[in-house]
C-alpha cells in the first residue's frame, strides 16, 4: 500500500469484542465454500427448524450481529459501515423500535479473514442469539458469512460487491444491497456509449475472479453497442507498480480505458496513470471507486477521470433523508460519509424496517418478504429483484475534480449521470434462474 494509502488507514479502529485465538477452517477452501452454499437449504432441513424460531421473544433487545473487517487494510472503511449501521440503529429505535423491542448492534471484528469471520459469525448466531447478520466487505468473508447464515437459516446481507448471483452458489437466505461487477460495468459501459465518448474499449485489471466478471459485461455491451472490445492487460493482485503495464494499454490505442481494481492498488494505478499520461490518448474510467480511495491518492489524482459509484455524497443535495445521514455523518466521523457507509445504512433499515411490517424474525418469512420488496432510503427508489436477490438500483458515474476545483476537503468528484437500475442488471435467465420464481420458491 502507498504511503498516502497507509496514512489514510490509520483511522481509529475498534477493537475485536471477542478476545481469543482463531479456529482454522480445517483445508477449507472458496471451492468447498460455494459447495457448502448450495448444499446449506438441505443441510439446515435436517435440523427440522430454522435457529431464530426457538428464539424466546419478550423485553430483551433484539440483537444484530454486524461483521466488520476493522483490522486489516479495509478498517476505514468498517469504520465508515460501523457508523452507519449505528445511525441506522438509531433511527429505527427513536420510531418504538421492532416489535416492541429495542434494537442493539452487536459487533464483531473479522480481522479480514475468513475463518474468523467464519467463528464470530456463528458465535453471534449461537451465543448472541442475532436473527440475521450483515456486514463483510470482500469476497472471502462474504462466503463465509453466507455459509453459517445459510447452514442456519438466517438472512444473510452482505455489503461487499454481490458477486455470488449465479445459481449453484447461492441459498435463499443471502441478498446483497450493493452493486454486482455486472452492474457496476453495466452502467459505465452505457455511460460511455450514451455520451459517445469511444467505440473502441479496453480495459487494465487485476488478475483475480472479482475484475474477471467486469470483463465478462464489458465485452456482452460492447458487443451490444457496437464497440470494439480490445480486451485487457492484467496486472497481478496486489501490484503497487503498475507503470511496467501502460505502454501495453496505451499501445491498444483504446479511445475508452475501463480500470478495474480496488483500495490500495486502485490508489497507486490512479496516481501512475496521471504519471503517465494516458489521459491524453484515452479516456479513463475506473469501474468503480470510493470516496476513501480518492482521500489516500490526494486532492487532483481522479482529475477528469470518470467513475462508478453507487452513492456519492452529492446526494444530499437531492434527497432530503441523505442530507440527514450526510449531517449526522459528519457530526460524528468529522468526513462525509461514503458509500459503503450509505449502503450499510440503507440495508440495515431495510431489514429492521421488513421485519417490523411482518412481525416475525423467522429467516424463510423474512427472506420471501424481502423479495420484491421496494425502498427508498439515500437515494432513488430500489427494490430486490425476487429471482435472484439482486438490489435493482441506480449507478452514478462522477468525474474527478482538479484540487483547485474543490470545494471542501471530501468534494473529489461530481456526479455527471445517474444510469437507471434496469438497463444495467444482468438478467435472471442468464444467472441460471426462472425470472418468473422468487429465488426461494428455485432453491
Amino acid at each position: 500500500m502507498s504511503s498516502a494509502a497507509s496514512d489514510t488507514r490509520a483511522a481509529t479502529r475498534t477493537p475485536p469484542t471477542t478476545p481469543g485465538r482463531a479456529e482454522p477452517m480445517n483445508g477449507t477452501t472458496r471451492r468447498t465454500i460455494l459447495k457448502g452454499l448450495a448444499g446449506a437449504g438441505s443441510a439446515a432441513a435436517v435440523t427440522g427448524f430454522p435457529f431464530v424460531n426457538r428464539l424466546a421473544l419478550g423485553d430483551q433487545p433484539l440483537k444484530i450481529g454486524a461483521l466488520y473487517p476493522f483490522t486489516g487494510p479495509m478498517a476505514l472503511e468498517a469504520q465508515e459501515m460501523h457508523t452507519a449501521s449505528q445511525i441506522a440503529v438509531e433511527d429505527v429505535n427513536a420510531a418504538g423500535g421492532v416489535m416492541g423491542r429495542k434494537v442493539e448492534l452487536i459487533t464483531r471484528d473479522t480481522e479480514f479473514k475468513p475463518e474468523v469471520t467464519k467463528r464470530k459469525a456463528t458465535e453471534l448466531i449461537e451465543v448472541e442469539k442475532s436473527p440475521f447478520l450483515i456486514g463483510a466487505l470482500v469476497g472471502f468473508e462474504g462466503i463465509a458469512l453466507s455459509e453459517v447464515g445459510c447452514k442456519n437459516e438466517v438472512v444473510v446481507a452482505f455489503f461487499g460487491q454481490n458477486f455470488l448471483t449465479v445459481k449453484g452458489k447461492m441459498c435463499k437466505f443471502q441478498f446483497g444491497n450493493n452493486l454486482t461487477p455486472y452492474q457496476t460495468a453495466a452502467a459505465s459501459a452505457r455511460f460511455v456509449a450514451e455520451q459517445k465518448l469511444g467505440k473502441k474499449w479496453h480495459m487494465l485489471a487485476n488478475n483475480y475472479s472479482w475484475p474477471q466478471m467486469f470483463e465478462r459485461a464489458y465485452s456482452i455491451v460492447a458487443r451490444q453497442v457496437g464497440a470494439e472490445w480490445t480486451g485487457v492487460t492484467w496486472a497481478p493482485l496486489g501490484t503497487r507498480d503498475f507503470l511496467p503495464f501502460l505502454p501495453k494499454v496505451a499501445a491498444a490505442k483504446a479511445d475508452v480505458v475501463y480500470i478495474t481494481t480496488w483500495a490500495a492498488d486502485q490508489v497507486a494505478c490512479a496516481k501512475q496513470v496521471q504519471e503517465f499520461g494516458l489521459a491524453r490518448q484515452s479516456q479513463v474510467i475506473h469501474s468503480i471507486t470510493e470516496l476513501t480511495f480518492a482521500e489516500a491518492a490526494g486532492k487532483g489524482v481522479y482529475e477528469n477521470f470518470y467513475s462508478g459509484m453507487p452513492w456519492y455524497w452529492h446526494l444530499k443535495d437531492r434527497y432530503p433523508a441523505a442530507k440527514k445521514f450526510y449531517e449526522r455523518h459528519l457530526g460524528l466521523r468529522k468526513r462525509a460519509p461514503s458509500g459503503y457507509a450509505a449502503s450499510t445504512y440503507s440495508t440495515v433499515r431495510l431489514l429492521l424496517d421488513t421485519v417490523r411490517e411482518i412481525k416475525t424474525l423467522d429467516g424463510t418469512k423474512l427472506m420471501q418478504a424481502l423479495e420484491g420488496r421496494k425502498f427508498q432510503y439515500l437515494k432513488g427508489p430500489e427494490y430486490i429483484r425476487a429471482c435472484d436477490h439482486v438490489n435493482i438500483q441506480e449507478v452514478f458515474l462522477c468525474k474527478g475534480k482538479s484540487a483547485s476545483a474543490m470545494k471542501t476537503e471530501s468534494d473529489y468528484f461530481d456526479i455527471v449521470q445517474a444510469v437507471s437500475g434496469e438497463s444495467t442488471s444482468e438478467s435472471c435467465e442468464s444467472e441460471g434462474f426462472d425470472p418468473k420464481k422468487p429465488l426461494s420458491q428455485q432453491i
